[in-house]
């Protein structure tokens, strides 16, 4: 029997994602969740630990509140596999193998997140070295042995990455399952995910030379890229600017700005605005947007169909939305926008046509149009390049080659080039002053 344990700090992503794919589960189970809307652990380990100390089961599963199963036989056929693994220490439904030249090919994985797949699929138990911690599976006897480090991760990362060493040592086995999950996670919050890959390789790093992980490698080579970076990173931005740069430069003095099709987290959040409207239809995105009290006000609406009253913001913002609508759509927006806007309207977009099925369980991702540089301008647009070279980026605008931190710092290189020739860059920033007649 299982005993499955959750911490949720959403309630409405418990009741709407993971309960319903508990409901009518052929396996019998108990389930302990634990409440931590209002803060009350200060760690994943210590609410785990919480829970995990309350169960009665063979086993403990151990999952996010954004996870979905896929079956209703899901329980029943995963207990049956673990049955039949010797010497296990944990399991899960993805993870990281040492074998392999690249992140893609040590991957293993059974699950769907943000809409895509992820990993190499296994037909089988494989053994890994590290799992994904959305969701974990513990045998109740080795969890009584030995418990997540509440004292070394004090936070909400790596908690999982340091038992699956652990276990290890204790001379038994982490394995992925073929049992596939959906992951409807909104996001990775990476504050602090440094600190604690440190304590990883402080405490494993004699051990291993390298720790594979899903959020990357754990190396001393790596460790102090990083930590380079962190130290520079206010000279690095100076000279390589990105998005949020880029907005702060052309938002300043605008002390109203509308933002539409807000998403989770605007970058807006970083550019001192006194005054903000988000407007989002996706709930989800809504909610998490809220909680971050990212703008001062919000508006659940299509943003094909609102409208406003002429010159009612200094400014009006469309980042990552033309490409989710069509080109008559997108063209009829920006029309409506310079109506709104008393100073200027900004947009950021895909350069051209890029392939992205809807995600994050949210049909409104779905790509259905590209922009270019000429079709901009012919608007009024003064078009910037952004995020470097376009051959360099792919889905999700992810780098395309190992190692993506390198990668990523040569694409930044090619920033100082792609800003002032947006056609070969891999997405368009658009700026349109607005010309006031004197009657307005």
């Amino acid at each position: 029997m299982f005993s499955i344990v959750v911490v949720y700090s959403n309630e409405r992503s418990l009741n709407e994602i993971l309960l319903p794919s508990l409901k009518n589960q052929t396996a019998e189970f108990e389930f302990i969740p634990i409440d931590n809307t209002k803060g009350q652990f200060k760690s994943a380990a210590e609410a785990l630990n919480y829970g995990g100390r309350q169960a009665n089961g063979k086993y403990i599963m151990f999952v996010h509140q954004d996870v979905e199963l896929d079956s209703d036989l899901w329980l029943e056929n995963v207990e049956r596999i673990l049955d039949s693994i010797p010497e296990l220490g944990a399991a899960g439904v993805a993870g990281m193998s040492e074998k392999g030249k690249t992140k893609k090919e040590r991957g293993r994985g059974c699950f769907s997140d943000c809409g895509e797949t992820w990993g190499n699929p296994i037909q089988k138990p494989e053994e890994v070295q590290t799992l994904d911690e959305c969701l974990l599976v513990v045998p109740k006897l080795i969890f009584s042995k030995t418990q997540f480090d509440e004292e070394t991760f004090d936070g909400w990362h790596c908690y999982g990455v340091d038992y699956c060493l652990r276990v290890k040592q204790m001379g038994l086995r982490t394995c992925v399952l073929p049992a596939f999950i959906y992951h409807r996670s909104l996001k990775l919050n990476a504050k602090n995910l440094h600190k604690y890959q440190k304590r990883v390789y402080s405490k494993h790093g004699k051990n291993y030379k390298k720790i594979h992980t899903m959020d990357g490698e754990i190396s001393w080579l790596k460790l102090r890229s990083r930590l380079f970076i962190e130290v520079f990173s206010p000279l690095y931005k100076r000279v390589f600017p990105g998005l949020f740069e880029n907005l702060q430069k052309e938002l300043a003095g605008c002390d109203t700005v509308l933002d539409l099709g807000c998403g989770y987290n605007s970058p807006i959040r970083y550019c001192n605005v006194p005054f903000s409207v988000g407007v989002e239809l996706f709930d989800p995105y809504l909610d998490e947007s809220k909680k971050k009290a990212i703008h001062n006000e919000y508006i659940k609406a299509d943003v094909r169909k609102i409208e406003f009253g002429p010159r009612s913001f200094d400014a009006a913002v469309a980042l990552d939305l033309l490409e989710h609508l069509t080109k008559d759509e997108g063209a009829e927006l920006l029309c409506k926008m310079e109506s709104w806007a008393k100073k200027k309207v900004v947009v950021f977009t895909t350069n051209g046509y890029l392939l992205q099925g809807p995600c994050d369980g949210n049909y409104l991702q779905e790509h259905k149009s590209g922009w270019s540089v000429d079709e901009l301008g012919e608007l009024g647009y003064k078009v910037y390049g952004i995020n470097g070279w376009k051959r360099l980026r792919g889905y999700k605008g992810s780098v395309k080659y190992e190692s993506a931190f390198l990668w990523a710092r040569i694409s930044d290189l090619t920033q100082k080039i792609t800003r002032r020739c947006p056609s070969q860059a891999f997405q368009l920033l658009g700026v349109k002053k607005i010309k006031l007649s004197d009657k307005e």
